[in-house]
């Protein structure tokens, strides 16, 4: 027969129990808060000391918390605060801080970074030599280059990009005797280092050995490498590289060639004009572009031809470059283009016209700045108009300074400012006091940036201070405000095919936040890819398709220790905590962007379908996956 319970003795290990549990729940109550104050703090920008002295709390947690916001902040002063947390007993709360002084970039962490250089902890090590890449200390080369010897190919390749970013010749040889690596992710990036350094007569050699390297992201490195070299002793490898059977190596080797620039060689123009019938559009728009950059017009009549390409950037691409090889002479070929069937077309042969005598386009500039036009149309018309070196425009361009269209007024201000018009500067000076409530900084700042240029910055400043931004007030945040939104990830359904994405909600809550309830109201629903740079990225998110609008506000960045490797969502930026609306996705690893751009998300299927999304598809609907 069970034993029935003896009520008196359970009470009293449950009261002694409470007892016991309670501090710990206070405690954690306690972290929840100071997690609350520390999201809040770094969303404020808070440099008060708020943030240090949350360093000390008792809570891991709440340290590492603290050491992400204060390299969020950027704040040179707060290295002192930081540095003696690089002896936690947390590893989380050591790593957070390494990250955090290669953010805020101030030399005087570089002894303290260079100590943490030994083995044992492999991720530590790999963020130290992160962060010491971006203070930019020479000083810090000596201690990289032996680690080009480290048993562990994560850390090899972390030396090579740390080495990219220092861009220091004396690490030239060692990169060069190193760049057999065994391993073709350490391969790649080392020969990512030697593009910063100009030195085409140690560098072109040994880089050309590896354009048949058996990885394609090798051969795709070594001719970038070679293109920066702007030698045309590299002009024969690069060629070798126009038929290979990856799109990525072919659009580096094209731009390669176009940096290069190479008059003399023979072949080069050709296999330039035969890539402008790759079956592959990236291909066929950088061939285009390349062309009209650096080659002559013997290439007239391929680029003609291409001006009627399936594609709407290469079409826009062959007209840019008739017009600046053949000026007038093209306009038979490039007049039919103004009437084309996408926006981006259009722009792309009024954004040109700015190089042609202004007798002959002023009127067409004109009729295009007139409402009635798309928008990205008017804006692109304004700013050729700027370029053009005299002749008409003036009146029409002051006239747009008060346009209902703030990106418009925008890019009147800016045109002016290019013409020299300083008589526009009353007209400028109410022109920002007209907008000095709009909630587009960018265009709003565009005005004032005009005003310094031709009324010098005392006066331009006096104008912003006596029409002050008009603030909404004090934001409000909710009592969850750190914790990310319970929405796992996203598809977009677009004319190419299906994306679905994962987000990074622990590592980006807000930008996670905001895209979702941008999402939620169908924000993303229909707008078109207005920018596509091939083998970098797709990018969306703009209501206007110019690649200047949002949604009306700005928010803040999250930099991470996320890198972009291909396949990562950022979000897009003009300038520090400028995010809005517009993301991106990158089509290959592009190391330069990490801890400089919000990293929210990564795909998960679907990379061949941003390998074919072209400028102008869409973006028919995201759905959330919660």
């Amino acid at each position: 027969m069970p034993r029935r319970p003896d009520l008196g003795r359970t009470a009293l290990a449950l009261a002694l129990a409470g007892l016991a549990l309670t501090p710990l729940a206070a405690r954690a109550d306690s972290s929840s808060r100071s997690l609350h104050t520390i999201a809040i703090a770094e969303d404020e920008r808070r440099a008060d000391g708020t943030l240090q002295r949350f360093l000390k709390d008792p809570d891991p947690r709440v340290r590492q918390r603290a050491a992400l916001a204060l390299g969020r902040l950027q704040d040179s002063t707060t290295v002192r605060d930081l540095r003696p947390l690089l002896g936690d007993p947390d590893v989380e709360v050591k790593r957070e801080v390494v990250f955090a002084l290669g953010q805020i970039g101030h030399r005087s962490a570089r002894p303290a970074l260079e100590a943490l250089l030994v083995p044992g902890d492999e991720e530590t090590e790999d963020l130290a030599i992160e962060a010491l890449g971006k203070l930019g200390d020479h000083a810090a080369t000596p201690r990289l280059l032996p680690l080009l010897d480290d048993p562990s190919p994560r850390l090899r390749g972390e030396v090579g990009v740390a080495l990219w970013r220092l861009a220091d010749s004396t690490a030239i040889d060692a990169l060069i005797a190193h760049r057999t690596d065994p391993d073709p992710e350490v391969r790649w990036r080392l020969l990512y280092a030697l593009e910063k350094v100009v030195a085409p007569d140690r560098i072109v050699l040994p880089v050309a050995l590896h354009v048949d390297d058996s990885e394609w992201r090798v051969r795709a490195q070594a001719v970038r490498t070679l293109g920066r070299q702007k030698s045309t002793r590299a002009t024969a490898y690069v060629l070798q590289k126009l038929d290979d059977p990856e799109v990525p190596v072919v659009v580096n080797a094209i731009r390669a060639l176009q940096q290069i620039a190479d008059s003399t060689s023979g072949a080069a123009l050709p296999a330039l004009i035969h890539a402008l019938g790759h079956f592959h559009p990236y291909v066929r728009v950088t061939a285009a572009t390349a062309l009209g950059d650096a080659f002559s017009w013997r290439a007239a009549d391929s680029l003609q031809a291409r001006a009627a390409d399936a594609d709407a950037a290469t079409r826009g691409a062959c007209a840019r470059a008739l017009l600046r090889r053949q000026g007038k002479a093209a306009w038979a070929t490039v007049a039919p283009l103004l009437d084309d069937r996408s926006l981006y077309t259009r722009t792309a042969v009024l954004g040109a016209l700015g190089a042609l005598p202004a007798a002959s386009v002023a009127p067409v500039l004109l009729e295009r700045l007139a409402p009635g036009h798309a928008l990205f149309e008017r804006m692109t018309a304004a700013d050729a108009l700027g370029e053009l070196a005299g002749g008409p425009g003036l009146a029409e361009l002051r006239a747009g300074l008060a346009d209902s269209a703030l990106l418009v007024v925008a890019s009147c201000a800016a045109a002016l400012a290019a013409r020299h018009d300083s008589a526009s500067v009353p007209a400028l000076e109410r022109a920002y006091a007209a907008r000095a409530g709009d909630a587009d900084a960018d265009a709003r700042l565009s005005i004032r940036d005009a005003l310094r240029d031709l009324a010098g910055r005392a006066r331009a400043d006096s104008v912003e201070r006596a029409h002050p931004a008009r603030n909404a007030g004090p934001t409000r945040y909710a009592d969850d405000f750190e914790h990310p939104p319970a929405v796992h990830g996203a598809v977009l359904h677009t004319s190419a095919g299906d994306i679905e994405w994962s987000f990074y909600s622990a590592e980006a809550p807000q930008t996670v936040r905001n895209f979702v309830t941008l999402a939620a109201r169908g924000y993303f629903d229909g707008l078109a890819l207005h920018r596509v740079v091939p083998n970098f990225v797709i990018q969306d998110g703009d209501p206007t398709g110019t690649g200047s609008g949002g949604p009306g506000y700005t928010i803040r960045c999250e930099y991470n220790r996320l890198r972009y490797e291909a396949g990562m969502v950022g979000m897009a930026l003009s300038g520090k905590d400028t995010g809005g609306s517009q993301w991106f996705i990158t089509h290959s690893p592009q190391l330069h962007l990490d801890g400089r751009y919000t990293i929210f998300a990564h795909v998960v299927r679907g990379m061949d379908v941003v390998g074919r999304l072209v400028q102008g598809d869409r973006v028919f609907k995201v759905e959330l996956l919660r």
